[in-house]
């Protein structure tokens, strides 16, 4: 392990550590958004008009001979032919630069809501700027939300002072049926903030476990729920295919 990993690791698990759920502020100082892997990312719609914005998490690939990114982000922010997404969306780096989108990997029925509201992208060439990327895991079963256990997580925002202390919900105990690809959680966000990662830490690694999706109203408590999707093996399997996709597309271009 690089000891700047192992840096990064050691900041945001103490940061982590350090969330009291209920706290009007984190505990600890840490990095700003763009400096954990979120970006920016904006799309002209299929109706061609006007543009919506909402974010992703840059993905670590283990290797540095990289000449694109791979991003972790939701699906309902692009347009629904890929071909459009291609030609109508740009991913904003740390630098403000604005890099286009090279391919994309989602559910290809789409019609299972917020299950399938998910997406990995490439962009046409490698990110600039002041960036760390993140590893993306599956939430391992024994730390998931529960009544009786608390798990912390960290939604990133672009600034940090914006972010409180907040942990995964369980979705019986907020009076919510969810598949179980999905759950709640009580990070701050707001509209636009689609596609930040949920980060955690599990015997000593911080990984992205999720991604958040919006808010549901929930009538029987008259209040939203923030929801959130789980990375899980078809997640895992686009982002392997993406990385396997910008291997190719490098030797290709050589």
């Amino acid at each position: 392990m690089e000891i700047r990993y192992a840096v990064r690791v050691a900041a945001l698990a103490s940061t982590l550590a350090s969330f009291s759920v209920g706290a009007n502020t984190l505990g600890a100082p840490d990095r700003t958004g763009a400096e954990i892997g979120l970006i920016r990312i904006s799309c002209v719609p299929d109706a061609g008009i006007g543009s919506a914005r909402f974010r992703g998490v840059v993905i670590d690939s283990t290797t540095s001979d990289i000449r694109h990114d791979v991003i972790l982000t939701t699906a309902h922010g692009f347009p629904a032919d890929p071909h459009l997404v291609i030609e109508r969306c740009s991913v904003e780096g740390p630098d403000e630069r604005e890099y286009g989108v090279d391919a994309i990997w989602r559910p290809t029925a789409r019609g299972r809501g917020s299950i399938d509201d998910w997406a990995v992208v490439v962009t046409e060439r490698r990110l600039r700027g002041r960036l760390e990327r993140q590893t993306v895991r599956a939430l391992p079963a024994t730390i998931g939300p529960s009544p009786e256990v608390e798990t912390a997580v960290r939604l990133p925002l672009l600034f940090f002072g914006a972010e409180r202390a907040c942990s995964l919900t369980a979705a019986a105990s907020a009076d919510v049926a969810l598949d179980s690809r999905l759950f709640g959680h009580t990070c701050r966000a707001w509209p636009g903030h689609s596609g930040s990662p949920i980060l955690t830490v599990y015997d000593g690694d911080v990984f992205v476990m999720g991604i958040h999706l919006g808010s549901r109203w929930v009538f029987e408590r008259q209040a939203s729920l923030k929801i959130g999707r789980f990375v899980d093996s078809a997640i895992l399997e686009a982002i392997q295919s993406a990385i396997a996709w910008q291997h190719e597309a490098r030797v290709g271009r050589r």
